[in-house]
């Protein structure tokens, strides 16, 4: 019971510590991009939000089912999440696709901080349809009683994954590249957390048909 808590105390630590090294480049830039960043990240964190809502919706429902080794209504809860939760990210991405500089006007009369946080929103806003499935999948192990797949999927995602390639490509490819690396980082997370949920799913599927 434990290890359950865990991932989601880990994910808001490495989080955190993430967001300092990201600020802490963010300031080679510029004073104005800083902020531009800050506002930027404040309003993708509304989806942030939707999706944590979504598969903190179906855990116990998942749970529930994986309980009573109803296997089949498991995976379709879990594929109506998934299918909700990233219908509902990309309409969001959208909005964010056509208003981005309406929206960071709301928090600053600057012309030029409404231009750097249009652009900054305008390449985050691709995390959105990857982050929702790489929460599901996360939920998903913790609702199936294994927490330590959630564990590995947290700490490569910030850890390993997140905070190296934040630092290669602001090195390699300057202010964009830094921008860039949180999607490709959901983008790699996505891949990874599907494969690990199915292959575990298929396996325990085969054990339960024998």
């Amino acid at each position: 019971r434990y290890w359950v808590g865990i991932p989601a105390s880990l994910e808001t630590l490495l989080s955190s510590a993430a967001f300092i090294v990201n600020n802490n480049l963010a300031v080679a830039y510029g004073e104005l991009t800083v902020a531009a960043m800050g506002i930027a990240q404040k309003l993708l964190s509304l989806g942030n939000y939707i999706y944590q809502g979504f598969a903190a919706g179906t855990q116990p429902l998942m749970g529930y089912n994986y309980g009573a080794k109803n296997q089949d209504r498991m995976r379709k809860i879990l594929k109506a999440g998934v299918l909700t939760v990233t219908g509902t990210e990309i309409v969001l991405m959208l909005m964010y696709a056509v208003f981005a500089p309406y929206l960071i006007d709301v928090f600053t009369d600057s012309g030029e901080v409404i231009e750097i946080g249009a652009h900054v929103l305008r390449r985050l806003m691709f995390i959105l349809p990857f982050v929702g499935t790489v929460s599901m999948c996360r939920m998903s192990f913790q609702a199936m009683g294994k927490p330590v797949y959630a564990f590995v999927i947290t700490l490569v995602r910030q850890l390993f994954l997140y905070v190296p390639l934040l630092l290669l490509f602001n090195s390699i490819f300057g202010f964009d590249g830094m921008i860039w690396a949180q999607p490709v980082t959901e983008v790699i997370m996505m891949i990874v957390s599907v494969f690990l949920l199915y292959t575990i799913i298929k396996k325990e599927q085969k054990s339960a048909d024998k």
